[in-house]
């Protein structure tokens, strides 16, 4: 971590008169210290905040990044207009593409304009989708159905213009929790005890029988 010490920069009171300091002086201010910063940074080799940390231009070509990272792409040459008969083509993806997705955010965007963007154009390719960009109609705000994206520039042999510049941001995608509540069943035996019955036999004993001599 780099401090700064601006005890030099604070005066005494009633040392000097007093003048208000302009928003206009301020932001300048600002604007020198965050460059001081950022030279003393790469000088000493200090882990700078990530809003100091320079962001590099990604090549052409494969990148994987990590949730909570981005990248920055653009057309060759920005801001000045990008040279006819270009191709480049960025494969770009977010480990892991499963649970992740990635953002485009862009900031500049001005290509040829044509029907169908037939000429020149941004194709941003996704797993399930695939769009075509020309003319003002940016990629700006496009979120992947997961952590894979293709992007492709392509220009023709003829008009050129400004071009563009895109940030990617990887994400990861946020889970809600279902919980299925399952009403409880309760099933009652009801047993029905019959009370014994006993039958008695009744028992007849013939009477005597006499036999006359």
């Amino acid at each position: 971590m780099v401090y700064i010490r601006l005890s030099s920069c604070v005066s005494r009171q009633n040392s000097q008169p007093n003048h208000p300091i302009t928003a206009g002086k301020m932001m300048t201010l600002m604007s020198s210290l965050l460059a001081l910063a950022t030279v003393v940074g790469v000088c000493t080799g200090a882990k700078l905040h990530p809003l100091l940390a320079r962001l590099d231009t990604l090549p052409c070509g494969t990148s994987t990044m990590k949730p909570g990272e981005r990248v920055a792409i653009q057309s060759k040459n920005f801001p000045k207009n990008y040279p006819v008969d270009e191709r480049c083509q960025w494969e770009i993806s977010c480990d892991p593409e499963s649970s992740t997705y990635l953002e485009f955010i862009c900031p500049a965007f001005k290509l040829e304009s044509s029907n169908d963007c037939m000429w020149d154009r941004l194709t941003v390719a996704q797993h399930g989708d695939r769009n075509i960009h020309c003319g003002s109609d940016s990629p700006d705000g496009t979120i992947t159905n997961d952590g894979w994206a293709r992007v492709t520039f392509f220009s023709n042999s003829k008009t050129t213009a400004p071009g563009f510049r895109c940030f990617v941001w990887c994400r990861e995608q946020t889970t809600t929790a279902t919980t299925t509540t399952t009403a409880a069943t309760t099933t009652t035996v009801v047993t029905t005890t019959t009370a014994e019955t006993t039958t008695t036999a009744e028992t007849t004993t013939p009477a005597e029988t006499t036999t006359p001599v």
